[in-house]
Order: C-alpha cells, then structure tokens, then sequence
C-alpha cells in the first residue's frame, strides 16, 4: 500500500506542467525602482492566465494590480507619457499606473487624449520565458549624424604648377 502512495506524486507532474507562474520587470533606477508584469495560471486547462502589474520604488512603496486575464501569449505594451507615470497597453486595454505612490492605478476606457508618451518596451513570451524587451533607441540618421560631426579644416591648396598647354603643329 505504501509504495503507490510514494508514486502519486510522480504520477501528478504531468497535471502541474502547465502551470505558469513568472514576471518579467523594466528597471527604472536600478533594482529598486521598476514596473514589472506577472502571470500566474493554476491550471494547465485554463484558457487565460492572470496578469498584474506591479509598480515599486523601494522602499517607499510597492502595490500589485490586476490587469485583465487573457492569453498566455499576449503581449503588454509599456509606455512613459511623464516622469514616473506609465501607460501599459495589453490588448486593446489600457491602464495607467504611477511609481510615485504605487497607490495610483486606473483602468483607461481608451488610450489616453494627450497620447502615449514615449514606447519604453514590450512584456512579452519569448521561448519559454516571459521577458521585458526594451525600445529599441533610435538611431541618428547619416545625414544628420554628418551635420552634428564638424568638417576637419582644410588647408588652402598649394598652388599647381604650371603646366605649358600643349601646342599645335
């Protein structure tokens, strides 16, 4: 009786490995101060997975908000439309939340009038692994990168010498 006791456990892994339980964070000003997303499904057969955000600047505050459940692969959107306010885009819904406080959170009914503010990256699953992909920072275009780096002087010609132009014969 003992021993399929031992091999419950065992036989119960195969239930468990669908499960997701993991976060990924933008760092704002070191490990301190970040927004980071988590999911988290139970169960391998629920159809949607529990997101949050959570919003620390340590050791001032820190808050956990729900977010709305959805697909595991969906993708959270994180935009900074000020300093310490964001914007987190996950489908078609979109959140506000705030590092000052933590306490601040709101539910947008549509993206905000005055814009998004500037796109900071994507919570995302890339693999296996849910991951904070940054922006990517623009690059300067090669005709303003020339403007911005300035001509080396030039020195006046020396004057050529003087060549006889040829002659007919």
């Amino acid at each position: 009786m003992k021993k399929p006791l031992l091999l419950l456990p065992l036989l119960s892994l195969p239930l468990l490995a669908g499960c997701i339980n993991d976060a990924a964070a933008y760092r704002i000003d070191g490990r301190d101060h970040a927004i980071s997303v988590s999911r988290e499904q139970n169960f391998f057969w629920e159809k949607t997975v529990k997101f949050a955000v959570i919003a620390a600047r340590l050791p001032d505050c820190q808050r956990i908000h729900l977010l709305n459940p959805a697909p595991r692969n969906t993708r959270v959107e994180l935009w900074q439309p000020g300093p310490g306010t964001f914007v987190l885009k996950q489908g078609e819904a979109y959140f506000l939340t705030e590092t000052q406080t933590c306490k601040g959170f709101q539910k947008l009914a549509a993206a905000p009038q005055e814009g998004l503010g500037d796109k900071v990256g994507v919570f995302e699953e890339k693999g296996d692994r849910f991951v904070f992909t940054p922006e990517p920072k623009p690059v300067t275009p090669p005709a303003a990168a020339a403007e911005a780096v300035p001509a080396p002087a030039t020195e006046p010609a020396a004057a050529a010498p003087a060549v006889p132009a040829p002659t007919q014969q």
